[in-house]
């Protein structure tokens, strides 16, 4: 019955790779995201709230500039808009940047079993590029895509879809793991089987995903049947 949620056996090592979010799930970043966009967004007289920056955690710029503007933009000022906020997060990242505890550690037992591993994040290049190199993770991760390169972004299932084509691998063949509820929803719509690791991932709005967990470490200790519609 489609909703219905349904016991799924998640066992990672009959996957044949396993796509990972970046930003929350394995650096924390999202709190320097933040301050560049308060930061650039000040200079046109506008203030995001907090609501606001909540609900763009884990997407790309073109919503939610505007949602700030209270107006579509134009592509050019969108542009011009995003690249200062990139530029000014490029001053933070590499010092604020901090790893996710445990999650190199699990993605690397994963690479270790025989798993393809794809990063598909919001982020731009650079930024993805720069926190694999931060994770020493270069050797492991076979390829990344941006979702600030394509038409659309996080909520929608583009992102991943793209990196699954990019894999030349279907669905049912690779897990995506998320910590955002835009990222979550992503990633399910695409059709992974989803993981969600971080702060608030075992609440009632994650219960849509196949396995949930506040902390990479508590998934050693997950059961092996985990509940989520697939």
């Amino acid at each position: 019955m489609i909703g219905r949620p349904r016991e799924t056996i998640f066992d990672p090592h009959c996957f044949r790779a396993a796509i990972f979010d970046l930003d929350g799930t394995l650096v924390h970043s999202e709190h320097v995201w933040e301050k560049a966009k308060i930061e650039v967004t000040a200079r046109y007289g506008k203030k995001p709230s907090r609501a606001l920056l909540d609900a763009y955690v884990g997407r790309g710029l073109k919503d939610f500039l505007d949602e700030l503007f209270g107006m579509p933009l134009t592509p050019e000022m969108r542009r011009a808009i995003g690249d200062q906020i990139g530029a000014e997060a490029d001053l933070w990242l590499d010092r604020l940047r901090e790893p996710i505890p445990d999650a190199r550690d699990w993605l690397i037992g994963l690479a270790e079993a025989g798993l393809r591993i794809a990063v598909c994040s919001s982020s731009p290049r650079r930024h993805i590029e720069g926190a694999i190199e931060m994770l020493d993770l270069r050797h492991v991760v076979e390829l990344s895509v941006s979702g600030a390169e394509l038409p659309v972004g996080k909520p929608d299932p583009l992102p991943y879809t793209t990196t699954l084509g990019a894999l030349g691998l279907t669905a049912p063949d690779a897990f995506a793991v998320e910590d955002s509820l835009p990222g979550a929803r992503a990633a399910n719509a695409a059709g992974l089987l989803t993981v969600a690791v971080g702060p608030g991932c075992t609440g009632p709005a994650f219960k849509f995903c196949h396995l949930r967990a506040e902390r990479f470490a508590d998934l050693a200790h997950a059961p092996p049947t985990a509940t989520g519609a697939r």
